[in-house]
């Protein structure tokens, strides 16, 4: 994983009526990379987040939908994952944010805000061939698709939280 560019993103869970949720977004159409896809907030490094792919995620995060970095409670990393297409390290971090919170999502990045249930995800994860015609695992998420990295991440995310008995 070396040579690579480094991003991270933050998996920003949230609870609902006691139901513990995650927070998407759907990336717009005037970014260059992964245009229209569903994902987690978060992007490249900078200079500014001083080598602290944590402070990459959070920054990431606010510029994206407007969670400001001191109202997400970081609680783990998962692993470190590298990408096939943009050919970057991607650091997942998992934060937990208030909710409901007013979210102020970048037009210019962000197409659309979505949330799903985990225990809905787990259910509806899709393995074998799928609507999407996408490779699985694929996770419906209000009519989009999650999928590649982001449902890798996901992926292993809702294992952990299985293993802990969550």
């Amino acid at each position: 994983m070396a040579g690579r560019a480094n991003a991270a993103v933050l998996i920003p869970l949230f609870e609902d009526r006691g139901r513990p949720g995650v927070l998407f977004i759907r990336r717009s159409h005037h970014i260059s990379l992964h245009k229209g896809q569903m994902g987690f907030p978060g992007g490249m490094a900078e200079a500014a987040d001083r080598g602290d792919l944590m402070n990459t995620a959070l920054r990431e995060t606010q510029e994206e939908v407007g969670v400001m970095t001191e109202d997400v409670e970081v609680v783990g990393e998962l692993t470190l994952r590298s990408t096939i297409v943009s050919g970057l390290n991607v650091q997942p971090f998992v934060g937990i944010i208030p909710w409901p919170y007013i979210l102020t999502p970048d037009p210019l990045e962000v197409a659309g805000v979505h949330n799903a249930f985990l225990e809905d995800l787990a259910r509806d994860v899709m393995w074998g061939e799928n609507r999407f015609d996408l490779p699985p695992p694929v996770y419906p998420v209000g009519g989009y698709p999650v999928w590649g990295l982001t449902a890798k991440i996901l992926t292993e995310l809702l294992e952990l939280l299985k293993d802990a008995g969550i």
